[in-house]
């Protein structure tokens, strides 16, 4: 087991850290709460990538809601405040 930050975690998936804390937030990635602090382990984070595949349903025909900035600032909010506890 190899655990590692939100932001080395960032960096392998190539998406902001406010993403990141937005999955851990929807329970969309697997990650683990140690003392308040959020840790991922790779081997699990290399597995969820590989197990991720496109939705049948997402393509050019459907529209999905782009959440505002304001969600997101909720959203980062939140689970800061969680990881805090």
């Amino acid at each position: 087991m190899r655990l590692v930050s939100t932001k080395i975690i960032a960096e392998f998936l190539m998406a902001k850290q406010s993403t990141v804390y937005s999955w851990v937030h929807n329970g969309s990635i697997p990650f683990h709460k140690l003392n308040g602090l959020v840790r991922f382990d790779m081997d699990e984070i290399e597995n969820w990538v590989r197990k991720s595949t496109q939705s049948p349903q997402c393509g050019p025909s459907m529209s999905l809601k782009k959440p505002t900035k304001q969600d997101i600032d909720k959203i980062i909010k939140k689970a800061i405040d969680e990881v805090k506890g």
